[in-house]
């Protein structure tokens, strides 16, 4: 009994011809590899899915969504009406719990924004750290990061389909089946 060897490769793709073309390149292999994984950012999104329509794709950001934005601004109000009722019975207490809640509120989305949220994603799963993080490193330079793995006997040709485009950034691969 063989257990067979797969490969993950990826690379940075710069713009939206170079997607299309990579995926183009990729279809002679379709039936043996599994659909790419696409990582994008929101504003992407749409454009990438309409252009990829079989591909796995998946967000790559550090914003807040709508409604986490709502949620935010929910709390912040409600802990401002509640300083502003301390305010009125003890002003400077008021005044300290509202400051010290402004600069944690405004920490917190400085900390939030820093946090390598790609890095983050491809850990989980199961990419190695080095190519995580040298994908996250080169990701602000593109528009996708698309991840596909192939059998050990379809590596060559993936690999040349990926090498094909000069300007694919950190084309990398793995020895190892993506987990998804």
């Amino acid at each position: 009994m063989s257990i067979p060897r797969y490969y993950t490769i990826g690379a940075i793709v710069p713009d939206l011809r170079s997607l299309k073309a990579l995926d183009e390149r990729l279809w002679s292999l379709k039936p043996e590899i599994d659909s790419p994984v696409v990582f994008v950012r929101r504003k992407d999104e749409r454009l990438v899915r309409v252009a990829l329509p079989d591909a796995n794709v998946r967000r790559a950001e550090s914003g807040l969504s709508r409604l986490q934005w709502f949620e935010f601004a929910s709390v912040y109000l409600a802990v401002s009406a509640t300083t502003l009722l301390m305010g009125a019975v003890h002003l400077p207490t008021g005044i300290v719990v509202q400051a010290v809640m402004t600069v944690a509120a405004v920490v917190g989305i400085l900390l939030y924004y820093r946090q390598p949220q790609l890095e983050k994603k491809l850990l989980r799963m199961a990419v190695p750290d080095s190519l995580a993080g040298d994908w996250e490193e080169s990701f602000p330079h593109g528009v996708a990061l698309v991840l596909v793995s192939v059998p050990g006997e379809l590596f060559d040709e993936a690999q040349e389909a990926f090498l094909e485009d000069e300007g694919l950034k950190s084309p990398l691969a793995v020895d190892r089946r993506l987990v998804t």
